[in-house]
C-alpha cells in the first residue's frame, strides 16, 4: 500500500505533536518552520562532515566549522581554530591506504535558537583497507576496523549559514584491527 504524499508530508509533520515531550523535553510547541531548517541545516552539515572525510576533501570542512571552532575529545586542550581542526581531519584521515565510511545513524537537535543551536549524534566509521583490486573493483580483504561514536556538537548561525562551533567527541566502541590506521 502506499500513501499519497500529502498524506505522508502531514503525517511527518503531525508526529512531533503526537510524542509532545517524548521528543521533547523541554516541553515546548511543535517544530516551527525555522526549526525545521535549523535541523535539515545540521543534517546537512553532519553529512558534508562525513563526505569530506571520506572523499579526502580536507578544504570542504570549511564550510562545515566556524573560523574559531572547537575540537575536543575528552583531552585537556582541545583544537582551536579551523586551520588547525583541518590540519588534525588532514593527518588523520590523509593515509590513501585505506578507504573510510562515515555514517551518522542518530541525530537529535535540540536548544534551537536564532543563532545557536546543539545536537547529540551517533556514528559509525568503518575503515577498510588495503585493497586488492580485481575484475569487478575493489576488494578489501581481513583489514577494517569500525569506531561507534557520540559527537555533542553546538552550532552558531555565520552569514555564511550554520557551522559547526563546538564539536566534542567520545569513542563508544572499536571493532577489528586498529593497528590498520598506522600510517603506511
Amino acid at each position: 500500500m502506499y500513501l499519497p504524499i500529502s498524506t505522508l508530508f502531514t503525517t511527518c509533520l503531525f508526529i512531533p505533536s503526537l510524542l509532545g515531550a517524548a521528543i521533547n523535553p523541554s516541553g515546548t510547541s511543535p517544530l516551527s518552520t525555522s526549526d525545521v531548517n535549523t535541523i535539515t541545516s545540521i543534517d546537512q552539515l553532519l553529512s558534508l562532515f562525513s563526505i569530506s572525510l571520506d572523499l579526502k576533501t580536507f578544504s570542504t570542512l570549511s564550510s562545515v566549522f566556524a573560523p574559531d571552532a572547537q575540537l575536543g575529545d575528552g583531552a585537556a586542550t582541545p583544537l582551536v581554530g579551523l586551520p588547525a581542526i583541518i590540519d588534525f581531519y588532514t593527518q588523520t584521515f590523509q593515509n590513501a591506504s585505506f578507504q573510510t565510511e562515515h555514517t551518522s545513524d542518530t541525530v537529535y537537535a535540540y536548544d534551537l535558537k536564532r543563532t545557536t543551536a546543539k545536537s547529540i549524534s551517533y556514528a559509525e566509521v568503518a575503515y577498510f583497507g588495503p585493497a586488492v583490486f580485481e575484475r569487478g573493483g575493489g576488494l578489501f580483504v581481513n583489514s577494517s576496523v569500525t569506531f561507534r561514536e557520540r559527537f555533542d556538537n553546538e552550532y552558531v548561525k555565520l552569514k555564511e549559514g550554520w557551522r559547526v562551533k563546538t564539536q566534542n567527541l567520545t569513542i563508544l566502541s572499536i571493532e577489528g584491527d586498529p593497528k590498520l590506521l598506522r600510517p603506511a
